[in-house]
């Protein structure tokens, strides 16, 4: 059952913070835990990176798991900056260097050395072994065998989560009170923190890292 998302807004006083890795898909990132009263309740997040200083304003989604209140996204008021837990992020570059990326040069790096040994064996066996022709052979053969998989199995099924994944993460971003102009902006900056600074005295448009 998923867990009841809910708003809080209030000054932030965080009494625990340490360095802990952010697992995520089999993966750990560099982390920040912290645990914090907001309103004279406890609270705990789990961030890329926190930016935050005590008595700062805040507003937080979180959703209550195991008697605790944790934080999936904080919009830090005081100092403009929005914090997005990564499962919730619909920007590419992270998902992209530490999700995608990954990911496909392994599945290439099997198939091109599976391929490969099968080729060899086959000019093995009927005696014209020429190694560049193998090789040239099992890259083109893993290349077209990529595209191919690409295209009739992981668009029909990516795409649909990819937007649904969006839209999830646009009504976070919606409930922290932040117009469609500063989303779109947003999406076209390339951070590698994936924190966002936000200049509220200039047009809105606008944003500023």
């Amino acid at each position: 059952m998923l867990e009841r998302k809910q708003m809080l807004e209030g000054k932030i006083f965080i009494h625990q913070r340490w360095d802990k890795p952010l697992q995520y898909s089999r993966n750990s990132f560099p982390a920040c835990y912290f645990e914090c009263f907001i309103n004279a309740k406890n609270f705990s997040g789990h961030f890329i990176e926190v930016h935050a200083e005590p008595a700062d304003q805040v507003r937080v989604i979180y959703i209550q798991k195991n008697g605790q209140n944790k934080i999936i996204a904080m919009f830090n008021q005081t100092r403009q900056i929005v914090h997005l837990h990564p499962q919730n992020l619909i920007f590419s570059v992270w998902s992209l260097k530490y999700r995608i990326l990954p990911n496909a040069l392994k599945l290439f790096g099997f198939l091109f050395a599976l391929l490969t040994l099968f080729f060899f064996l086959a000019a093995f066996s009927v005696g014209h072994v020429q190694l560049g022709n193998v090789i040239l052979d099992a890259f083109m053969l893993c290349l077209m065998g990529l595209g191919l998989f690409t295209v009739g199995f992981v668009l029909p099924f990516a795409v649909p989560y990819l937007y649904w994944q969006r839209n999830q993460t646009m009504k976070l971003l919606g409930w922290l009170d932040l117009s469609s102009e500063q989303i779109l902006e947003m999406e076209k900056l390339n951070l590698q923190s994936r924190i966002y600074d936000l200049d509220p005295k200039i047009n809105p448009v606008k944003i500023s890292v």
